[in-house]
């Protein structure tokens, strides 16, 4: 109904009202919320609590799960495996697997390795009994079970031993008064194999589950846009300031950003997988800094004009050598440290990214007014999933992978990230070496 329509209705109305002398009651029906709108924010609810049980099991599992690289250098263990190791999971990753053992079990243990990539057993598991050697660790005995694990989304890359080491100790102590039960050996093997198939529906969920149908809520939302727009001008409706704006525009932007957001949170976490198990591809270029970095804000500016509303200043030194790098995860760091600045500073502050020669190395800042990071959580703020609290004034949200993946795909990159916060002013620091090789462990 139009306006003009509206008027002359309550006009003829009003003239009604005054002839006859049965009082009108007005009734306010409130509007119902759209079927579409409760199923996606129950699907979102879903996956968010799903993924969160998920990573919550594995890390509390009461066994011991590593992932080593093929020559038994430990990429990840969760937390209550290395809590019974008598070790942090900082402690352990990136260090030799075969150090955790006796040294007459050592070799049993390489060749167990050197059998599982064998053709014939590239496919099955590899079970063994072996006696470990943790000082500050009650356990002595374990069965260990080991199994290639291939990247189905990248067949060609490294693959990675999935090891499952299960305490015997109490057995084995039975076993030598000969009062072990077999019955309790059985059931602790079937625990076993439980719970090895636990993590590996937990991959595969993660992997497939979870991307699919936020993919295609995704490609419905964009659809939903366009018929939108054809039939009410949608595109227009979405140009007005966000007061202005009808309910219906309001529900869209809404349900398009949560999305989005699930689906950065299901790809960050996937990446920081892959780059614990050494599968990011390196591709070493020569980068002129002046004009490429000027194609990087530029291409963010962009595709992200909703969120980038403040002004964005380039500030380079002249005459800096060429730095060899791979592009795509350098721009990939920028680009993140540049969404957090957008997204938690005022719409008239300003953001800074500079590039200096610092001795040997590039020094790449990013610089946002207008916010602060407490003292206290300047410490905490890599860490996965990790929020600042009440640090979200403008309620942008994040899936709080973003900045630990930055830090991975630094360390990657033999560089550094160091930040400061105080006087209404946070800075981002990355340093690179100029020039670096691929090391694969």
């Amino acid at each position: 109904m139009s306006f003009n329509q509206r008027s002359l209705w309550h006009q003829t109305r009003e003239q009604q009202d005054t002839l006859s002398a049965t009082p009108v009651r007005l009734e306010l029906v409130p509007e119902r919320t759209s079927d579409l709108e409760l199923y996606t924010a129950e699907m979102l609810r879903r996956t968010q609590a799903e993924l969160q049980w998920y990573r919550t099991l594995y890390e509390n599992t009461p066994t011991i799960y590593f992932s080593v690289n093929a020559t038994g250098i430990i990429v990840s263990v969760n937390q209550f495996g290395a809590n019974c190791l008598g070790y942090t999971p900082e402690q352990l990753i990136k260090t030799s697997v075969f150090s955790l053992f006796e040294p007459t079990d050592k070799q049993k243990l390489s060749q167990a390795f050197i059998e599982l990539f064998s053709a014939a057993l590239s496919s099955q598991s590899i079970n063994g009994e072996y006696r470990l050697n943790c000082p500050n660790s009650k356990i002595t005995w374990v069965k260990t079970t080991l199994k290639i694990s291939l990247n189905e989304d990248y067949p060609d890359k490294n693959p990675v031993i999935l090891m499952v080491c299960e305490d015997i100790t109490a057995y084995k102590q039975e076993a030598f008064s000969q009062q072990t039960s077999q019955t309790t050996i059985q059931a602790q093997l079937a625990e076993m194999e439980s719970l090895t198939r636990l993590k590996e529906e937990f991959l595969s969920t993660v992997s497939h589950e979870l991307r699919t149908p936020l993919t295609n809520m995704k490609m419905a939302i964009q659809m939903l846009g366009i018929a939108l727009h054809q039939e009410q001008n949608f595109l227009v409706e979405m140009a007005k300031p966000r007061a202005e704006r009808s309910k219906a525009s309001r529900y869209f932007e809404i349900l398009d950003n949560e999305c989005e957001r699930e689906i950065n949170l299901i790809n960050n976490f996937l990446d920081l997988q892959r780059l614990d198990t050494d599968a990011q591809p390196w591709v070493l270029e020569t980068i002129h800094i002046q004009q490429w970095l000027w194609r990087v804000v530029e291409l963010f500016q962009a595709r992200n004009r909703a969120i980038c509303k403040q002004k964005v200043s380039l500030s380079i030194a002249p005459n800096l050598p060429p730095l060899t790098g791979d592009p795509f995860s350098l721009e990939r760091i920028l680009i993140e440290l540049l969404t957090n600045a957008c997204k938690f500073s005022p719409l008239d502050a300003e953001i800074v990214i500079s590039a200096q020669l610092n001795l040997e190395k590039i020094q790449f800042q990013v610089i946002n007014s207008g916010i602060e990071i407490p003292r206290s959580e300047l410490p905490h703020i890599f860490e996965k999933f990790y929020r600042i609290p009440s640090n979200d004034p403008w309620k942008q949200g994040g899936t709080g992978l973003g900045l630990a993946l930055v830090q991975k795909l630094i360390q990657q990159l033999e560089g550094t990230i160091e930040v400061e916060s105080g006087s209404n002013r946070t800075c981002f620091a990355i340093e690179l070496p100029l020039h670096r090789q691929v090391s694969k462990k």
